[in-house]
């Protein structure tokens, strides 16, 4: 997922852009949209790994710590940075002596599924083309399609990593509109980052700053998405 920090709104919405066009197609950004996620629990499996003073300087400087996976972390999610060598960087720097496999599951079991955002994705993907936008590496999102199938609701993904570039820079965008083969002006970007949610409008699309799963469902009215009945598919009919 995208690791630096953004600034999120506060807003409940944001008003669609003015183009006309009735929508026809959606697109939901992943962490923290479909897939919450916490690095506190990464944290915490790492921190008895770590040589005592480096364990000691984690705990008292929390956000020094994160800085270190953060300088390499846009290498990672633009695929300029395989990830094994992500792994060897970070270990070298931390003193750790982690295989390969174990970095992985303490890098990449982070997420919880939102139940309810996946079944909304369900319903609009009858009605609509559903499409997924994320800034991530291709450990995260194998991990989380492997862990939780059922959002396997979309047609598409635009992935920064196969992108070579990330939200919110305008080839990005330029860039997941063509692989989709859709219009901005029909379009709905969807995104917890109010940052990406403006890079979206800057290229014509309409964009909603997510906040929480009943102000997605209005925001969605106001832009003239007409929500389907909430609806749950078993992974076998996916």
């Amino acid at each position: 997922m995208s690791h630096a920090p953004r600034n999120h709104s506060t807003d409940q919405a944001d008003h669609p852009g003015s183009d006309n066009n009735a929508i026809s197609d959606i697109i939901f950004d992943l962490g923290n949209v479909l897939v919450p996620f916490d690095w506190n629990r990464a944290i915490q499996r790492l921190l008895p790994r770590l040589p005592l003073r480096v364990a000691d300087m984690v705990r008292r400087d929390l956000q020094s710590f994160k800085q270190i996976f953060l300088k390499r972390s846009e290498e990672l999610e633009t695929g300029r940075l395989p990830f094994e060598r992500f792994w060897q960087d970070i270990c070298d720097q931390l003193g750790t002596s982690l295989s390969l496999e174990e970095f992985r599951i303490i890098w990449c079991d982070i997420f919880e599924a939102n139940e309810s955002m996946i079944d909304l994705g369900h319903a609009l993907a009858t009605e609509y083309r559903v499409w997924l936008a994320s800034n991530t590496c291709r450990e995260h999102f194998e991990w989380i399609i492997h862990r939780f199938p059922r959002i396997r609701f979309f047609r598409s993904a635009a992935l920064s990593y196969e992108l070579g570039t990330m939200k919110p820079a305008p080839q990005y965008y330029v860039k997941a509109l063509d692989l989709f083969d859709i219009s901005p002006g029909s379009s709905v970007f969807i995104d917890d980052i109010r940052e990406n949610v403006e890079g979206a409008r800057a290229v014509g699309m309409h964009g909603i700053v997510f906040t929480g799963y009943e102000q997605l469902v209005e925001a969605l009215a106001k832009a003239g998405v007409t929500v389907p009945a909430r609806r749950r598919l078993s992974v076998e009919r996916l």
